[in-house]
């Protein structure tokens, strides 16, 4: 009977200290992953108020506003889809109407860049360029959100199956709005952005059929000058852009090539 009770006792002890054991590897897990979970918040809480000042006027979302806006990011609500990612038509809590660029998985940026493309767009402010309103930097998710743009593509009404052809006064407008919003994206931008991927596709037309362009980010901004102020050689010789509007004497870089090529091709 004695030894029974020792086998009963030892059963005991080693149930219980594997049972302890289990408890503090758990409980040490949980720590460390909150640990982490808050030091990552601290981190990009403190990143993004470095930028906070330069940003005025552009609204941060939670993840959570932009999947209500999007109806959890539906099928419908998609409008497009390119290079950057997947573009959703959304509607904010005040009824605003928005568009909302989801970054794809391999498009995102460290947040450090990301604020910093924020920080730069949010300097532009131009009847003829897109408007940023927001952005979303959370749950390993990156979004910019601008204002929604009711007729769409250029595009979308140079097609001959359009509903709505333009006239040839229409396509005039259309073509100096355009011009007046790359110009001032060349010349009075800080620091100069060289679109380079100008086409019908880029050109947004709201509801009074003024042309905005959009499209132009971080990967088409100039280098900021040195202190010398001279901005570094290689901004002009890499082409980018889709290749149907690029031009075959542009394939071949080339210094100072960088204001109107686009736009010639698309008139």
């Amino acid at each position: 009977m004695s030894s029974g009770l020792n086998k009963g006792a030892l059963a005991g002890i080693l149930v219980g200290t594997i049972t302890a054991a289990i408890a503090v590897s758990v409980g040490f897990t949980i720590f460390i992953m909150r640990k982490r979970s808050k030091h990552r918040t601290v981190s990009r809480k403190s990143l993004l108020s470095r930028f906070s000042v330069k940003v005025d006027g552009v609204r941060c979302f939670t993840f959570e506003e932009m999947a209500k806006a999007t109806n959890d990011f539906d099928d419908s609500a998609e409008v497009g889809q390119g290079g950057y990612g997947k573009v959703y038509r959304g509607n904010l809590d005040d009824g605003t109407a928005v568009a909302i660029k989801r970054a794809h998985e391999d498009s995102l940026q460290g947040s450090k860049e990301f604020c910093t493309e924020i920080e730069l767009l949010s300097r532009l402010h131009h009847r003829n360029l897109v408007s940023l309103i927001g952005y979303c930097d959370e749950e390993e998710e990156q979004m910019l959100v601008y204002e929604f743009m009711p007729n769409g593509t250029l595009r979308d009404h140079l097609s001959v199956t359009s509903k709505r052809p333009l006239n040839f006064s229409q396509r005039l407008h259309i073509a100096m709005d355009a011009a007046k919003g790359i110009l001032y994206l060349h010349t009075e931008a800080d620091p100069p952005i060289f679109h380079r991927d100008v086409k019908a596709t880029n050109i947004l037309l709201d509801s009074k059929f003024v042309a905005k362009v959009a499209d132009f980010g971080l990967s088409r901004l100039a280098p900021v000058p040195d202190i010398s102020g001279t901005l570094p050689a290689h901004i002009f010789t890499v082409v980018k852009g889709t290749p149907i509007t690029t031009r075959s004497e542009e394939c071949t870089p080339m210094q100072g090539a960088s204001k109107s090529t686009h736009k010639r091709v698309l008139l």
